[in-house]
């Protein structure tokens, strides 16, 4: 398994007004389980296709182990790729299938690469049948058991690879994966737009937004230090809430109000925080931001005690926090963020630290 590494890489469709990516840098460890996490049209399936080849050679360079393969055709690169719907050869088996990529190899070396990896993905049962009998989440399992069987790969692509899951399938498919991974040592980039399944399953993850990588990171770091005002909105479930703030000095203020303290230049900013950082209560008085809560929403119980989300108002921003909901109800209120968890932007980027 390779180690990836990306240099300032660029790519633009012909015709294109705009460059798809621009400027990617990336290192992905050899043996990582890495996500590649953005909405639609981040570029995300560009960048699988200029790993894999399907592209053509890009301004940029990419280099598995050290060596530039930006400019080889797919197949010395030594890349397997699983897209979004499964694509397997009809008229062979399953074992057929899963040999397909080993074809070079004698035939005895072929046979036990396919019933260990059978085995690894639970599909050993499918192995006499042709893809026509099987189920579409049966199909992918047989994709993502094929992506694995050529012992010589270099890094394994997978673009969207649960999307023909059910909802109750998609974690256990998850860790079966990532159990197979883990035992293989695999170099593995999964590209979705779904945060969780890139939370769990990676462990490192890319953010993409607009062609270009804003953070690069662990999940945990993720949450707690998004580097980029988009992250932290996008990052999260719900995601972190954003106010129009000021530096003054080294005062962090809000609506008005002192809410912490951070080292950075006196200017506008935006305040970021996640719903858990923050606690919304009943009443006009006290410390606090003034607002005005409008709902709730309960997402179960501990001790005896309603947990759930808190929606309020502050001015025309909306609000959430997750909290116990005791003695919580609509109308006047009082926000209290924790200064120590607070999160500044300023033009999109991180700015400052705690003061």
């Amino acid at each position: 398994m390779a180690e990836v590494r990306l240099d300032n890489l660029s790519f633009r469709y012909p015709g294109a007004r705009e460059e798809t990516l621009s400027g990617l840098s990336l290192d992905v460890r050899r043996g990582e389980a890495h996500a590649l996490l953005g909405s639609s049209g981040a570029g995300k399936s560009t960048l699988l296709n200029l790993l894999s080849g399907l592209l053509p050679s890009a301004p940029g360079c990419i280099f598995f182990d050290g060596r530039d393969v930006g400019t080889m055709p797919p197949w010395p690169r030594r890349v397997t790729q699983v897209f979004q719907f499964p694509v397997l050869y009809e008229a062979m088996t399953v074992a057929d299938n899963l040999a397909f990529p080993m074809r070079e190899l004698p035939a005895a070396t072929q046979r036990q690469r396919v019933v260990e990896i059978a085995e690894r993905l639970s599909v050993t049962a499918l192995l006499g049948r042709r893809p026509a009998a099987l189920t579409l989440v049966e199909k992918q399992l047989v994709a993502i058991a094929r992506a694995l069987t050529r012992p010589d790969v270099s890094l394994v692509l997978l673009d969207e690879p649960l999307t023909a899951a059910e909802p109750a399938y998609k974690w256990r498919l998850r860790q079966t994966l990532k159990a197979v991974q883990r035992d293989l040592g695999a170099t593995m980039i999964y590209v979705t737009h779904d945060q969780t399944e890139a939370l769990t399953f990676a462990d490192r993850v890319s953010v993409l937004h607009a062609g270009r990588i804003l953070q690069t990171a662990a999940p945990r770091e993720l949450l707690e230090e998004p580097a980029h005002e988009h992250v932290g909105y996008f990052v999260g479930s719900p995601g972190m809430n954003l106010l129009d703030g000021e530096i003054r000095g080294s005062d962090c203020l809000a609506g008005g109000h002192r809410i912490g303290q951070l080292k950075a230049a006196s200017g506008p900013c935006r305040v970021g925080f996640r719903p858990e950082w923050a606690t919304l209560t009943s009443g006009d008085g006290g410390d606090g931001l003034p607002v005005r809560i409008t709902g709730m929403r309960t997402l179960g119980a501990e001790r005896e005690h309603l947990l759930g989300l808190v929606m309020a108002d502050l001015g025309s921003t909306s609000i959430i926090t997750r909290q116990v909901l005791d003695g919580i109800s609509t109308g006047p209120g009082r926000l209290r963020i924790r200064p120590e968890r607070l999160v500044c932007f300023r033009d999109g980027w991180r700015i400052g630290a705690d003061a």
